[in-house]
């Protein structure tokens, strides 16, 4: 993932404490790279488990996440700069048992942070966040592998292989080859059905991409940026919007070609 804001949701049902840490250690490697080194001071001290500026919050309740948790564990802590790095990475695991009170506590935070402040917020119930709280994070959605591969049982081959070709291709054609790919997407469009599995096939793919990124290049928005168009797509198809115009819409994003 790229570090492009400040606060991250990161939903998923496995493997977020796994995607949390390669982005907290890729923000604060000492190589600035696309990823981490791996062997720089920064990146050997993450590995030991005992990085100073990475911190994960926890609830000193079983079930819960309370208003004194995020006042002693994030905004206290915020009001000091690193101890010897670049960002202040604070990790909020099971984020979803964060009491209301906590959330509109962290909100304040999270509306005017410090420079140096990053928050990843790891929840398997997005609905559990409150909506202000989601509307000042880059939300991230990450399927496990094996619902990605649950999408394609059963699935039409060609729609298969035309999922795989976009996920593999599409990025970096020109305005021309990406209008030109919706004569692909022409077969789909009288079945609505049919359309949105073919889209539930393109989300799994880069859904995978993300998964592979986090350990390899952390900072890659390019599926990323593709889930969001994606997302978008289809909640115009839902609505019964102008297929041809969504679908062109949609390439155009994932090519880069137009801002997702």
């Amino acid at each position: 993932m790229k570090h492009q804001g400040h606060a991250y949701v990161i939903e998923g049902e496995s493997g977020l404490l796994e995607t949390a840490n390669a982005f907290a250690k890729a923000l604060n490697c000492l190589e600035g790279g696309e990823t981490a080194c791996g062997t720089c001071i920064s990146c050997r001290v993450f590995e030991s488990g005992n990085h100073p500026d990475t911190l994960y919050v926890t609830g000193t309740k079983p079930a819960s996440i309370g208003v004194g948790d995020v006042r002693g564990q994030i905004i206290v802590q915020m009001a000091t700069k690193p101890f010897n790095y670049k960002y202040k990475v604070f990790i909020v695991d099971k984020a979803e048992t964060l009491t209301p009170a906590a959330q509109n506590a962290l909100l304040k935070t999270i509306e005017e942070p410090a420079p140096y402040g990053v928050f990843l917020l790891l929840t398997t119930q997005v609905e559990a966040m409150l909506p202000t709280v989601l509307s000042r994070c880059v939300v991230i959605k990450q399927r496990s592998e094996t619902a990605s591969e649950a999408r394609l049982v059963g699935a039409d081959p060609e729609m298969q292989a035309l999922a795989r070709q976009i996920v593999d291709t599409a990025h970096g054609l020109d305005v021309i080859q990406a209008m030109d790919m919706y004569g692909k997407f022409e077969p789909y469009k009288e079945s609505k059905e049919s359309a949105q599995a073919l889209l539930d096939m393109l989300y799994a793919g880069y859904g995978q991409r993300i998964r592979e990124s986090a350990s390899h290049n952390p900072r890659d928005t390019r599926a990323l940026g593709a889930i969001k168009a994606i997302t978008h797509t289809k909640r115009i198809l839902s609505q019964n919007g102008n297929y041809q115009l969504a679908i062109e819409l949609m390439l155009l994003k994932i090519s880069g070609n137009i801002p997702a």
